[in-house]
């Protein structure tokens, strides 16, 4: 009975000391959300758009945000998008370039992980509507 009560005692003692680690807000860390900047021929593959990502603190280390892509209705799947991002402390903001490969609702998920902190994510949905071509310059809607 003793060794049940002295582990009964350690497990609450350490779970006195998590608990406040687990459930504490870290600074800075919160995501506010997420936007890709479609132009007036919505969003197409093979053009490139830019996503941004808002955080509520210019303080945010970079490489703590990366952008991920799930494509709508197969649970599972997803991808890194590949642009590098870029953190813009002066507006709270990391950005990246996406150019959509397949036609369909997608979504689009900004993530903030940092070592030792909880990770705050914010995603929106996104409908890639048809087929474009980059010019370099703008887009044109090739379908």
């Amino acid at each position: 009975m003793s060794r049940s009560h002295s582990r009964a005692v350690v497990c609450a003692a350490f779970a006195a000391v998590a608990v406040p680690i687990l459930v504490a807000p870290p600074a800075g860390a919160e995501m506010l959300g997420v936007e890709v900047a479609a132009g007036s021929e919505g969003i197409v593959t093979g053009c490139r758009y830019t996503v941004t990502a808002t955080l509520d603190d210019a303080s945010t280390p970079p490489g703590t945000v990366f952008f991920w892509l799930s494509g709508g209705v197969i649970p599972g799947n997803g991808e890194r998008l590949s642009g590098e991002p870029v953190h813009h402390p002066g507006n709270n903001t990391v950005t990246t370039s996406w150019t959509p490969t397949r036609i369909g609702s997608q979504n689009i998920t900004a993530i903030q992980s940092v070592p030792g902190q909880c990770t705050s994510t914010k995603y929106v949905t996104v409908e890639v509507t048809g087929t474009g071509l980059d010019t370099g310059s703008s887009c044109v809607r090739t379908g």
